[in-house]
């Protein structure tokens, strides 16, 4: 993609997130999130999502996980493809990833705490397989500075300490295919849905325990342990979500 037309889509980004500003100012991700906010979150994920060179089955179920939560959010059944377009036009982008995040922060007049919580996204999904690919700690390293944020170090530790020790546990066995560990875990168990479930009422399950984990939900108190953990709880109820999906041909 060329620059002149990333350019024209952050713009339309950019215009989107200022419209929006008086009628919903920038607060927590649950407290009136918009599609403008949804919009930048989407462009940023993107970003990490290519900074390893490919986007693989992990990270694919968290985005459609962040794409199914935006819809639930917003209540418009459009939003899901209109995001989704913006993520497809995004993740080739040769913008600068610390521009984004800087247009990002002046246009919504972000607070510290209303960019970790977008950092928490990006590492998320950073290591949805289970470990950070230095390419995309550099990407994230770059937004935090584009938010001006500072030393990050204690969420890297966190996330590292979490996600490392989950990996090789005792539920886990080695896949010689892909050359990593997965957990044997059944996701109906996950959700605490049973297998004669109806798809609508997994979904709403899904949903409700979504709401429940998410690390944005924590509140600005929450320690870096304490976000790592939601995380992980978080990817564990997407991955379940997406494999009965798959299961049942949704």
């Amino acid at each position: 993609m060329g620059f002149w037309f990333s350019l024209f889509i952050i713009g339309l980004i950019f215009y989107a997130l200022t419209k929006g500003y008086a009628k919903s100012p920038a607060g927590s991700a649950h407290k009136g999130f918009s599609e403008q906010d949804a919009s930048f979150l989407v462009a940023l994920l993107a970003r990490i999502a290519k900074a390893d060179g490919a986007i693989n089955e992990s990270e694919a179920r968290y985005i459609s996980g962040i794409l199914d939560m935006c819809e639930e959010e917003l209540k418009d059944p459009g939003v899901r493809a209109r995001l989704k377009r913006i993520f497809d036009e995004q993740k080739n982008s040769q913008t600068s990833i610390e521009q984004m995040a800087r247009m990002y922060k002046s246009a919504r007049f972000l607070t510290n705490d209303e960019c970790s919580s977008v950092i928490i996204y990006l590492l998320h999904l950073a290591y949805a397989n289970g470990s950070l690919h230095p390419n995309e700690k550099r990407a994230i390293d770059e937004v935090a500075r584009g938010f001006n944020l500072g030393d990050i170090s204690s969420f890297y530790a966190s996330f590292e300490r979490e996600f490392s020790r989950s990996w090789q546990d005792e539920n886990s066995s080695w896949n010689s295919k892909n050359g990593s560990f997965e957990r044997e875990i059944d996701p109906y168990e996950v959700l605490g849905v049973s297998k004669e479930a109806s798809f609508a009422e997994i979904k709403k399950k899904y949903r409700e325990l979504s709401r429940k984990h998410h690390p944005d939900f924590l509140g600005a108190g929450a320690s870096s342990d304490e976000v790592a953990k939601a995380t992980k709880k978080t990817q564990e109820i997407n991955e379940a979500y997406e494999q009965i999906k798959k299961m049942k041909g949704e």
